[in-house]
């Protein structure tokens, strides 16, 4: 039987309480409405960010580095697939679900705004060809969807 003083007990309830509603934002709690519908971040494989996209043309997003950082967020690059598009690759990349997809093509995303969350814009190219097409997203932030505002 272990006794324990009711001073050190005290002492263990204050911090459980005082660290109670201290918590990071969880990854999945990221939610952002964009040009293309709502883009969610879904998980971290290494120093990977995958984040999910679509419903009748479902997405990911593979981007390097991002996985991890809350603070401080900037740019990145990575690629995106999906289970179709207007363009099939030559090879193909991994897709939203483990499989093999040839539609796929780069990314490069900046992060817009200094706080968590952030607003985000990236260009897209098709398989490795240049980055020509936009796409901007705003966070959704209590489940209250925050205007598509872009200086």
């Amino acid at each position: 039987m272990i006794k324990i003083s009711g001073q050190r007990v005290l002492l263990h309830a204050a911090i459980l309480l005082a660290t109670a509603g201290i918590a990071s934002p969880a990854r999945s709690d990221e939610v952002w409405d964009s040009d293309y519908g709502r883009v969610v971040y879904q998980a971290d494989r290494g120093k990977t960010a995958i984040l999910t996209y679509g419903d009748a043309v479902q997405g990911a997003l593979f981007i390097d580095g991002l996985a991890g950082q809350l603070q401080d967020r900037r740019n990145y690059s990575g690629y995106w697939s999906q289970s179709t598009s207007n363009v099939r690759c030559e090879t193909y990349r991994e897709g939203r679900n483990g499989q093999r997809t040839y539609y796929w093509g780069t990314v490069h995303i900046q992060f817009l705004d200094s706080e968590f969350p952030s607003r985000w814009s990236a260009m897209i190219g098709y398989c490795d060809q240049p980055k020509k097409l936009g796409w901007r997203a705003s966070p959704i932030v209590g489940g209250v969807q925050q205007p598509l505002k872009f200086p």
